[in-house]
């Protein structure tokens, strides 16, 4: 699954779940989603759960010989259920929807998403270093964002507006960091850059790391005069809403401070 939901704490291993000594990634599975997913889906066999950072629970199972992973809130509602479908598996008015509106694009990876408000393809497609992700209804419409803004589609909504925000970038790789927010990582104008959303999908920032010795003459120039004893450890580049500026750590022996630094050389607290 293109999904990343890095995972928070072992709670529990029970019966209801399998799991040994080493695996420190299972939860149980309480009764209330265990018979959801048996109703829902007779015959199921749960494998294991695990705890997202964003609060949701991901639970793994067989289903009709295929691996599906069903999410659920802390109110143990159903939020989705999604799998992997082989490219060459794609109904045909599914791909040919796609050949005739995206003709020079190739598909590269497809997911079937079921969720309370319906369900669709989740469907991503490149065309050399240009990666984009389409949703299409099982009727073959295509959408720019999934049906009803759905809860699945909040990380590939983050991909795409990298892709509108950044052209040209490749993306590397995108889930949730330990601050529960959704990192994209991707490569643009040749520089390793990470973008940050909020749970909503809304971006927070981009960040990338700044040698110290490209720093501009006025930055440099600002941390010598503030702070003549110290000398810039490390800098990263922050782009916001608000403002940019730089974020450098500075130090003298054993004493290190964070500073936030227009590029004009305004020192700035957050």
């Amino acid at each position: 699954m293109k999904k990343l939901f890095p995972i928070l704490m072992l709670i529990a291993c029970t019966a209801f779940v399998a799991c040994d000594d080493d695996d420190n990634d299972n939860i149980a599975v309480n009764q209330a989603i265990r018979s959801y997913i048996e109703n829902k889906y007779p015959g199921a066999d749960i494998r294991k759960a695990e705890k997202s950072s964003n609060g949701l629970v991901e639970v793994e199972f067989i289903h009709e010989s295929r691996l599906k992973e069903a999410y659920f809130n802390a109110a143990n509602e159903w939020q989705y259920t999604e799998w992997d479908v082989a490219i060459g598996s794609l109904p045909a008015n599914i791909s040919n929807a796609i050949a005739t509106n995206y003709p020079d694009f190739r598909i590269d990876d497809a997911d079937y998403i079921e969720s309370p408000k319906g369900t669709f393809y989740e469907i991503e497609i490149e065309k050399g270093n240009v990666e984009q992700w389409i949703f299409v209804t099982p009727e073959g419409d295509i959408t720019s964002s999934a049906p009803e803004n759905n809860t699945p589609t909040i990380i590939s909504s983050a991909k795409e507006y990298v892709l509108d925000k950044y052209p040209g970038v490749v993306i590397r790789s995108a889930g949730y960091d330990d601050n529960g927010l959704i990192e994209v990582e991707f490569l643009h104008e040749s520089i390793v850059k990470d973008a940050y959303f909020n749970s909503k999908g809304e971006w927070q920032y981009t960040e990338w790391d700044v040698a110290v010795k490209n720093l501009p003459q006025a930055v440099t120039s600002a941390v010598a005069a503030a702070y003549p004893d110290y000398r810039i450890d490390d800098a990263d580049f922050i782009e916001r809403a608000s403002g940019n500026y730089y974020k450098l750590d500075i130090e003298k022996g054993n004493y290190e401070i964070l500073l936030f630094v227009t590029s004009d050389g305004n020192i700035i607290t957050q």
